[in-house]
């Protein structure tokens, strides 16, 4: 090949390869607990270290709401300034449930999952993987919880 050809596939093959790579997920998990939940105080001590520091967590959004265990989804006001658009999609989630604690996996700007239990640092991992693609969701997903209970009433499809 002359050396044309060869400046132009160099110049060429990095932006097809940026062509087909699939755009990344925009991933936010939202943790809401408080420090008079045990199973919550756990897990912050335990998992939430190992996720902050696993390299599958990076470019992840991570929000933690102060939340008591007998308390629904905080008012707007309460919530850092990332979760609070998301104010309304959590109400909805989370029927208005109490009870700590609850997270909810957020996907470009939706709820993908929402669950009321302290889940291990490696089952968020293996969530976040299937989000990008590279392996089933581990659980069933749930969009809406019941009131009360551990029953989805809204199984994600």
């Amino acid at each position: 090949m002359t050396r044309l050809a060869w400046f132009c596939l160099a110049l060429w093959a990095p932006v097809a390869l940026a062509q087909a790579a699939p755009p990344q997920p925009d991933i936010h998990l939202i943790w809401m607990g408080g420090d008079d939940c045990p199973p919550c105080k756990a897990w912050r001590t335990t998992e939430l270290p190992q996720l902050l520091a696993a390299p599958e967590f990076k470019g992840v959004r991570f929000s933690y709401v102060t939340k008591p265990i007998r308390a629904s989804v905080p008012p707007a006001a309460q919530l850092p300034p990332e979760v609070k658009p998301l104010k309304d999609a959590l109400d909805r989630a989370s029927s208005g449930r109490s009870g700590s604690p609850q997270a909810a996996l957020v996907v470009n700007g939706h709820i993908y999952d929402y669950y009321v239990s302290a889940r291990p640092a490696e089952t968020v991992l293996e969530m976040i993987g299937a989000v990008r693609g590279e392996w089933r969701y581990p659980l069933p997903r749930c969009l809406q919880m019941a009131a009360k209970g551990r029953v989805c009433v809204e199984p994600a499809p």
